[in-house]
């Protein structure tokens, strides 16, 4: 037995297979794991790829002005889904959310990956996630945009008047301590809200969303555009007292519609000359694809009460996409007056650089329009209107002037 023992303790034939047994299951173990993290990593580099083509084909969508958000986040999440062919009805979770003030889009990816040899250790699946965000830097798309810098109250807003822009931004250039105020029982509800100083809210209403303070003051997008010129006078102290259809030209010392007549606009430019368009005494002003040039320093815009305003601007040439452009060489601060009741429809872009717009109705304004732009000096919104900017730009086929409608701004991508 002993001289057993001695030949078995002396005997290393087999000590190869036992040390390859014991270090080979450790060796089958790291190169699992390791295909199981190269597994993990490949699945999670297609999910980032997925993710960051997604916000991108969002982010390019949030600059398409007629793109709801639901549109939006529909967009993002497919791109996903289709870059990873994978249903709505897999593991694959996906969350997409949309900026409120419509400048972002964020999207994260979840999945369940199973493993190969995690089974082992009681590891059978991981959760792979993965995110991203594309924010549009630069250009907005904007309704409202007051342009001096230096006054207060350049958006004032007082009594029960409501402004109403669901579908784009307000902004003041007002570096003053009070650029918006809001008083009394007055509404502002936009994608965003921005001062370039401060606001001052003293409403039972307070703005939706919050208004947001010290922004970048934003260049008056509308600076360019080369201004309409005459030959003389067309018509000269132009009163209307029945019905009548105008035709586009120079109307010297302006035009005045009154007494319940109707004037019907031919199509084209008119340039109202060295006195204010008036319309009162239960007239209407209505025409399609026309223009006015306030020109001098005397003329200015006058709605009154009870008149009817139905105008849409002109859809090319030197005023596209521009209603209303005053004189930039006009004196500053010259009111321009819609307190009509009926100026329900007033497409296009409003462009007053010098003057100060005052909406001091009773009913809704612009509500029928598919788009109305406000570029101001100053806007003043009082009693009891409710001004409404809609940005619904695939409803007509007036473009919108550049800088003010669709977002041009750039992409950047962080994850």
């Amino acid at each position: 037995m002993f001289r057993r023992f001695q030949q078995f303790r002396h005997d290393r034939s087999g000590g190869v297979a036992l040390i390859f047994g014991l270090v080979g299951t450790v060796l089958i173990g790291i190169v699992g794991a390791g295909i199981d993290y190269a597994r993990l990593t490949f699945r999670r580099n297609q999910m980032q790829s997925a993710v960051d083509a997604g916000v991108l084909a969002g982010g390019n969508a949030l600059k398409l002005a007629t793109a709801s958000e639901e549109a939006i986040r529909g967009l993002t999440e497919q791109t996903i889904r289709d870059a990873l062919k994978a249903s709505a009805t897999a593991n694959l979770s996906v969350q997409v959310a949309v900026d409120r003030d419509r400048t972002g889009v964020f999207a994260r990816v979840e999945e369940p990956v199973r493993l190969g040899f995690g089974a082992f250790v009681g590891m059978s699946t991981v959760t792979v996630g993965t995110q991203a965000k594309v924010s549009v830097i630069g250009k907005t798309r904007l309704c409202i945009l007051t342009l001096d810098p230096a006054a207060d109250e350049t958006i004032k807003m007082q009594d029960s008047a409501q402004i109403s822009a669901s579908q784009c931004s307000v902004t003041s250039n007002s570096t003053g301590l009070n650029g918006i105020k809001l008083q009394d029982t007055a509404r502002l509800a936009a994608t965003g809200i921005c001062s370039a100083g401060g606001v001052k809210i003293q409403t039972s209403n307070p703005p939706t969303p919050s208004a947001k303070t010290s922004c970048p003051a934003l260049a008056d997008p509308l600076a360019g555009r080369a201004v309409p010129t005459g030959s003389g006078c067309t018509y000269t102290n132009k009163v209307v007292t029945s019905s009548t259809t105008l035709a586009p030209g120079t109307y010297c010392n302006g035009l005045k519609v009154t007494s319940g007549a109707t004037a019907t606009l031919g199509q084209g430019i008119y340039i109202i000359d060295g006195a204010p368009l008036t319309v009162d005494g239960g007239a209407t002003l209505s025409g399609s694809y026309v223009g006015f040039f306030l020109k001098g320093q005397q003329t200015t815009l006058k709605f009154d009460k009870d008149s009817t305003i139905n105008l849409t601007a002109p859809k090319d040439g030197v005023m596209s996409g521009l209603l209303v452009f005053e004189d930039p060489t006009a004196p500053p601060l010259r009111d321009h007056i819609i307190t009509s009741n009926g100026a329900r429809q007033l497409l296009g872009t409003i462009y007053l650089p010098k003057g100060r717009l005052k909406i001091d109705g009773e009913r809704p304004v612009a509500d029928q329009s598919a788009y109305t732009v406000i570029v101001a000096r100053q806007l003043k919104a009082e009693k009891s209107p409710n001004l409404y900017m809609n940005a619904m730009y695939a409803a007509s086929d007036v473009p919108v002037p550049e800088g003010v409608g669709p977002i041009g701004g750039r992409l950047m991508m962080t994850r």
